[in-house]
């Protein structure tokens, strides 16, 4: 056995499970509900402040193009770099051209002005909040206190892919951290694996905790790496291979999702999974519709895995919802720099199953007098009510409460 890099795998992915490790005060007041069976959420984090002026285009608002001279994309037309129409007042990046089958399909939910009242334009704190479901540095995420109040059987049911466990999903239930499933073993032959796994569970069985925080934290994490590795010890990512013709991009989101589908087939009772894509800072060089700009290749990457994502899936998309979340939007002005400077409300998209498409939220507008501080893109919808409405319509919670405290939750209608 290569002892080294079983430490090493052993450490990585347990300073992964370690950052779940955050206050509560509301853990207390958790109560069990019943969980949805075969339901899973994922969430898609566009982390940087995506543009969602220029991802949800609105070109009929004439406006947009005066506040926008060198950086707007154009209406809808046979030009390449123009938008591609949605109803006749909203397009898509042409970057997200991957989307439209899903939006043909009526599988597709887009909302073009999210956020929540007095936003930060801080990446970290309007991450934080976001992916708490409330506006405080001290919770944990909303899905981990989904998890806590619903008893799920399943072997696995929460992941967060990437090397820090996402916010959402920090709190009283432990969930491990994954950069790629191909290295999230010891690099053994399994024989010896299965047998070094049984040992090591044996021993954190019988730890003695009493008394000892830093003993309770050691056992609860090595206990979850443990059974996790144990989970998936028969899911050989290298040989996946997606259905339907499905061609995944090869690089980490594209992999990373594929990997998502291949647990939800898997049964090992996936319910939440995370996956981050960078890349939306664009203060500067941001480009329109043109494929060599910056944004439109960030826009590829991000709609063609979706795309696989929902190919591979098929029919049991029926059972998933996939929602794409960011911190904020950009301002409604470009700057002198061709780019776009933190703002405030920006466009989401949710599909899959039992998703009503169309185009959710009044539109704001983007008159001086409309804009919120009179320089970013108003807000018409609060992402807690996104939230609410997957919760109650997809996962059935009845303690929504509980998982968004404090707020009082007004539907959306995005499910059939």
């Amino acid at each position: 056995m290569n002892r080294r890099r079983f430490f090493k795998t052993m450490l990585t992915a347990t300073a992964g499970t370690m950052a779940a490790i955050s206050g509560n005060p509301f853990s207390a007041k958790i109560k069990l509900a019943q969980a949805a069976t075969g339901k899973t959420v994922v969430i898609l984090f566009q982390r940087g402040g995506c543009d969602g002026l220029n991802t949800c285009i609105p070109y009929g608002d004439s406006a947009y193009y005066s506040l926008r001279p060198t950086i707007a994309v154009a209406p809808p037309s046979s030009n390449s770099a123009s938008a591609l129409d949605l109803d006749g007042y909203f397009g898509l990046h042409p970057g997200l051209q991957s989307l439209m089958p899903i939006w043909d399909a009526g599988d597709l939910a887009v909302m073009p002005a999210v956020h929540y009242p007095d936003g930060s334009r801080s990446h970290f704190d309007s991450q934080q909040y976001i992916e708490s479901g409330y506006s405080s540095r001290n919770l944990d995420g909303w899905l981990n206190r989904y998890l806590q109040m619903t008893p799920g059987p399943g072997d696995m049911r929460a992941v967060s892919f990437g090397s820090d466990l996402a916010q959402a999903l920090r709190g009283d239930v432990t969930v491990s951290s994954i950069e790629d499933l191909n290295s999230f073993d010891l690099g053994i032959p399994q024989s010896d694996s299965d047998r070094l796994l049984g040992n090591l569970s044996a021993v954190y069985d019988q730890l003695s905790t009493e008394g000892r925080a830093s003993r309770e934290l050691v056992k609860r994490f090595g206990s979850r790496l443990i059974h996790d590795m144990s989970a998936l010890r028969d899911i050989d990512a290298s040989t996946y291979v997606p259905e339907n013709g499905a061609q995944y991009p090869s690089h980490s989101t594209g992999r990373q999702l594929q990997q998502v589908a291949q647990l939800i087939k898997s049964g090992v009772g996936l319910e939440a999974a995370t996956v981050s894509i960078g890349g939306w800072d664009t203060h500067s060089n941001q480009g329109g519709g043109e494929a060599t700009g910056g944004h439109y290749r960030s826009h590829t990457r991000f709609a063609e895995s979706i795309g696989a994502f929902y190919q591979d899936l098929g029919n049991r998309m029926s059972d998933v919802i996939l929602l794409t979340c960011t911190e904020f939007g950009r301002t409604a002005q470009e700057n002198g720099s061709r780019g776009t400077d933190h703002g405030y409300a920006s466009t989401w998209f949710a599909l899959g199953g039992g998703i009503r498409g169309g185009v959710y939220g009044a539109w704001p507008g983007l008159a001086t007098d409309q804009l919120h501080d009179g320089r970013y893109l108003e807000m018409s919808l609060d992402y807690r009510n996104v939230f609410g409405d997957i919760l109650t319509q997809h996962m059935l919670t009845n303690n929504l409460e509980l998982v968004l405290p404090g707020h009082t939750y007004q539907g959306v209608g995005l499910f059939a």
